[in-house]
């Protein structure tokens, strides 16, 4: 298993850049800061979980179990 590259950076570190702006607007449309659709609070949610799922997955195959990055 080896990590990929995206525009010369490991694909945990873009997918850590995702996360934050998800659970930002997570946490604004919770408190109802910004105005969207209930059901996009529910569907981002989903998103953070499998997003968070593939940004451990790489983080702890590099730090533990010497993945390449390529």
């Amino acid at each position: 298993m080896f990590v990929p590259l995206i525009w010369g950076k490991p694909i945990h570190i873009w997918l850590g850049l995702v996360l934050m702006v998800l659970l930002t607007l997570q946490i604004l449309s919770g408190k109802h800061l910004i105005k969207l659709p209930f059901s996009f609070h529910r569907r981002n949610a989903i998103l953070i979980v499998l997003i968070a799922a593939v940004h451990v997955f790489f983080g702890l195959g590099i730090w533990f179990f010497n993945f390449p990055i390529k």
